[in-house]
């Protein structure tokens, strides 16, 4: 499980990297991306949650950060269909899911982390 979250969350990076460069150089990232990104990191926090059901208690602080890196990407959200652009949030919604992960990459190919 905890693998297919890894991997989920791999292409929900690749997808996130794609929207800002995108954001970046001024254009509308695709249609798809942003729901694709959204369900590959709900896909991945269902498999985070059921490793962690498993006993796998490490994964505690990743469950911490994915609460607040979704936060921050609902507000993000929230905000720009208001017509606002907060960058501040959107360097927390960064920050914290390299920090997520980078944990859960960690947790996944060295186990005794």
């Amino acid at each position: 499980m905890l693998a297919a979250s890894t991997l989920c969350f791999t292409f929900t990076v690749i997808m996130g990297i794609w929207i800002a460069t995108s954001a970046y150089r001024g254009k509308r990232p695709l249609k798809i991306l942003l729901p694709l990104h959204v369900g590959f990191a709900i896909v991945g926090a269902t498999f985070l949650l059921i490793a962690l059901n498993r006993g796998d208690q490490r994964l505690m602080l990743n469950v911490a950060l994915a609460v607040a890196v979704a936060a921050f990407g609902v507000i993000m959200a929230w905000s720009r269909r208001r017509g606002y652009v907060i960058v501040p949030l959107f360097v927390c919604h960064v920050i914290l899911g390299a920090m997520f992960y980078l944990s859960l990459a960690c947790f996944t190919f060295f186990p005794k982390f």
